[in-house]
């Protein structure tokens, strides 16, 4: 990345990065009923100041982010305590460190854990390979096997036997192995399937789109011949969490970039969520390089960023060592879903019903206000009301007398399917889309959502203006939020 020169492009953000809202950078918030309204932000920046954002936000790598997310993939699926969960860890851990920052490998209680390895599934006539079925996966908890049957609609003996429910061991005992054509996402794609009881027959989740010419040859009367293949591990072992950070001058404070870094489905999780990492470690390696290069001073809090090992999980764990020092942590932006969208291009925040997050969503909002529709941003962005389901509600427990810190989950889909939510009073889309109906907005969805398909081939690969909407808009809402994190003359 070339840096050299900044300071003479992007002075004028030291004129930007003086807002000091109410009550972010002055540690987390007790558990208020109701807190005032949200400071007013300064006046509009003119056009100077707008122009040094854009051109600091221009050092975001989309390519490299989406090298990141194939880099991840690659491995697995990083799920809680897994050879992958620790290979990725220890790739992250490297290009933090690469990047200059100081890194810390936390590891999480151990837990028992499985992973697919490798599997192949073939279907033909008898005494003919067959051709590979490319949608498959192994449910979780399937055994290793190999071996060939015929296929069977119905339990046979040493079939491999087919269905569209939800099968038990006991109702497919003497199958040589199964295979569920019945789940999908909105996409066509199998859902990985979630297996209960004890299998000791390899399980595979695959696309009706592939099944369905198996089905037909069937019912003409004709036989289908299937060899199948699965190498499995499990375990028992801690998840890897990695935690890294750039040191400011006060280091008694810090922001929290952060991300959940397993494929909570146990599918490829390219969007689910390698993009949420891969946006954690751009915004690390552009501050970073701003820093070193002298672009921009060392910044008025330290800035840690984290990849958990387990979503959710690893994430209490962390919360938990944060209560022991809870002024320390200033704010939290989490990354989920954050690389694909199946309808609409537009980037969220969330929640904004949250009364200790007014002043982080009013400050995020100015910034996506500030660039909607510029290079590199989004031209729709809304806030959006409680969702749950990601980490960044991990810190703000609901139990009485618990520490609530200001916690933002940004993103470009939520769960399968677009939903429509009404608008929070006070904050309404941002340049939305014409023709929704008044006080209420549409999040979208992801139709590769927990399924076999969330590859970067489908979703990341395919928009990676996405991530590069998050990053960026991370970037500069760090940067407005810590008065005094100014670049050098």
């Amino acid at each position: 990345m070339r840096v050299t020169g900044w300071h003479r492009v992007l002075a004028a953000l030291a004129c930007v990065v003086a807002v000091s809202p109410s009550t972010i950078g002055r540690g987390p918030q007790a558990p208020a009923e109701a807190r005032p309204g949200a400071q007013a932000l300064p006046a509009a920046r003119d056009a100077r100041e707008i122009g040094s954002e854009r051109k600091l936000a221009a050092a975001v790598s989309e390519p490299r982010m989406v090298d990141t997310v194939r880099h991840l993939v690659s491995f697995g699926p990083r799920q809680y305590g897994t050879p992958s969960n620790h290979q990725a860890a220890a790739w992250l851990a490297s290009a933090f460190r690469e990047a200059g920052l100081e890194v810390t490998v936390r590891e999480d209680p151990p837990r028992n854990w499985y992973e697919p390895v490798s599997w192949e599934i073939r279907a033909g006539d008898d005494g003919v390979a067959g051709v590979a079925l490319k949608t498959t996966w192994p449910g979780s908890g399937a055994p290793s096997g190999k071996g060939e049957g015929a296929l069977s609609l119905e339990t046979a003996p040493g079939a491999v036997c087919l269905t569209s429910g939800t099968p038990t061991p006991e109702s497919t005992a003497g199958c040589a192995a199964v295979l569920i054509d019945g789940r999908t996402s909105a996409s066509g794609w199998p859902v990985v399937s979630r297996l209960r009881g004890t299998w000791t027959v390899p399980v595979f989740a695959v696309s009706p789109r592939e099944t369905a010419p198996l089905r037909a040859k069937l019912a003409a009367g004709g036989r289908v011949q299937v060899s199948f293949a699965l190498e499995a591990k499990s375990g028992n072992s801690s998840a890897h969490t990695v935690v890294a950070t750039l040191p400011g001058r006060d280091r008694t404070k810090y922001m929290l970039f952060c991300a959940h870094g397993d494929s909570d489905s146990g599918g490829p999780g390219a969007n689910d969520n390698a993009s949420g990492v891969a946006i954690v470690l751009e915004i690390a390696r552009t501050v970073a390089a701003a820093v070193k290069s002298g672009a921009v001073a060392q910044p008025a809090w330290d800035l840690r960023f984290a990849s958990w090992g387990g979503e959710i999980s690893s994430t209490r764990e962390y919360a938990a060592s944060v209560e022991k020092d809870p002024s320390r942590l200033q704010a939290v932006v989490n990354f989920d879903q954050s690389g694909f969208g199946s309808s609409k291009d537009a980037l969220y925040v969330e929640p904004d019903d949250v009364p200790v997050n007014r002043e982080i969503v009013t400050l995020v909002r100015s910034v996506m206000t500030d660039h909607a529709g510029a290079q590199g941003f989004p031209a729709h962005a809304a806030s959006t009301k409680s969702q749950g389901g990601t980490d960044s509600y991990v810190f703000q427990p609901r139990a009485p007398g618990a520490t609530v810190f200001p916690s933002v989950t940004l993103y470009t889909s939520a769960w399968d399917k677009e939903r429509t939510l009404p608008v929070t009073e006070g904050f309404p889309p941002i340049k939305w889309y014409a023709g929704e109906k008044p006080g209420m907005v549409t999040v979208d969805g992801d139709a590769f959502y927990h399924s076999v398909g969330d590859t970067p081939a489908n979703t990341t690969d395919t928009e990676p203006s996405n991530m590069g909407w998050c990053a960026r808009v991370g970037l500069l809402s760090a940067l407005r939020m810590m008065a005094g994190m100014q670049l050098k003359e």
